[in-house]
């Protein structure tokens, strides 16, 4: 439509030029002595735009050979990005594909761009690194220092999750803290950060981190209760020699925590080894409430201080619940056992047995005859323990 728009108004132009020409009978005389030239004006006309067209593609013709070398240039340097980008694009496909000699190489000729030096020299490192050469490693990554911020923050996460996957936690957990006062609530670098902190035995960090994560939804529910029991676990054996630290501690664990079988457990193993059978009696009577655990009602059994009545009553108060618990059974046979009551203490450890036969059960049982004064039967169920126990 445009086409034939402009068409009809040439068209009308040139008609019109046409017969203002064919009206014109002017002329122009040049006079340069000793020479006199006499034109018509229609001719003037069509030389001085003929003159006036050729001056102009004399001086595009001067503007594009000037231009040449820029342009060969220009040409040659988007070549080289369109070879570096290739390059890259390789690097990154041979990585993720596990070629990773391949990939360092595509990484270098990628590197000879600038715009991709960086980026690719990351690339490289990683390469290197599960190649297992680690001095290429440190010298990919020292070509890669002083980029952008963001390509610095790229290159040491790299470097701290190599680091990590070395096992040398001290010097990634340096570089992550560094990184963390960049990018405080960066999920990648908090869970190395745990990570580290966990290798390194730092509990309190480690609580601290969890926290964080669980914040931001970096962590799921049972990870998160796995590193904070491990945390307080830890912890816990760092005040097992001293009773008032374990118990000042202990204090500061969640409530929700202290019923956790396995923290109450460790927890109540410390204070009987410092003597501290009534603590431990509360932990462990606290934890079963909370939750039943036959693990801890094994344990139940050492809690007795000078009287193991009140943990007699308490237990078949709970044998009411759980009267089908060999555990809990054999908890009760070992308290009567301390109580000296022998008839009780038989009994209860033989219907533990019935339900299910133990190594422990049946070597708690043959101390039992041995205090008894027979000989016969204890010989037999030591043979026994033996049996289950090999």
């Amino acid at each position: 439509m445009r086409f034939a728009i402009w068409s009809v108004v040439l068209a009308v132009v040139a008609v019109g030029v046409a017969l203002i020409a064919r009206q014109s009978d002017g002329y122009v005389v040049v006079v340069a002595a000793p020479w006199r030239v006499e034109l018509s004006l229609n001719l003037l006309v069509v030389l001085v735009l003929a003159g006036y067209f050729a001056f102009f593609l004399l001086a595009r013709l001067v503007v594009t050979l000037a231009a040449i070398p820029e342009r060969v240039r220009a040409y040659r340097a988007e070549r080289a990005r369109t070879r570096s980008r290739r390059a890259l694009y390789d690097a990154l496909l041979a990585f993720f594909q596990g070629r990773f000699a391949s990939a360092e190489k595509s990484a270098s000729v990628a590197m000879l761009a600038e715009e991709s030096k960086a980026v690719a020299a990351i690339i490289a490192a990683r390469s290197a690194h599960e190649l297992g050469r680690f001095s290429e490693r440190e010298a990919f990554l020292e070509q890669a220092r002083g980029a952008a911020p963001e390509i610095d923050q790229a290159r040491l996460t790299t470097l701290a999750d190599l680091l990590l996957s070395q096992g040398r936690h001290e010097e990634a957990l340096a570089v992550l803290k560094d990184l963390s006062g960049r990018d405080a609530r960066n999920v990648r670098l908090l869970r190395m950060r745990l990570d580290a902190e966990t290798a390194l035995r730092r509990w309190d960090e480690v609580l601290a981190t969890t926290a964080t994560l669980s914040k931001l939804g970096g962590i799921g529910v049972p990870e998160a209760a796995t590193a904070r029991r491990a945390a307080h676990l830890g912890n816990l054996g760092r005040r097992a020699q001293d009773a008032t630290a374990l118990a000042a501690y202990w204090k500061l664990i969640p409530s929700e925590l202290r019923v956790d079988s396995t923290i109450a457990a460790t927890a109540a193993r410390h204070h009987l080894a410092l003597d501290g059978a009534a603590v431990a009696r509360a932990i462990v009577e606290s934890a079963l409430e909370a939750n039943w655990d036959t693990g801890l009602v094994a344990l139940y059994a050492d809690c007795a201080g000078d009287s193991a009545l009140p943990l007699i009553e308490r237990a078949e108060k709970w044998l009411r619940a759980h009267a089908r618990d060999p555990a809990l059974l054999l908890a009760l046979g070992k308290l009567c056992m301390r109580q000296e009551l022998w008839g009780k203490a038989q009994s209860y450890i033989e219907a533990s047995l019935a339900l299910e036969p133990t190594h422990e059960g049946h070597m708690t049982l043959a101390t039992l005859m041995e205090k008894l004064g027979k000989s016969q039967e204890a010989g037999r169920h030591f043979r026994r323990s033996a049996e289950l126990a090999g």
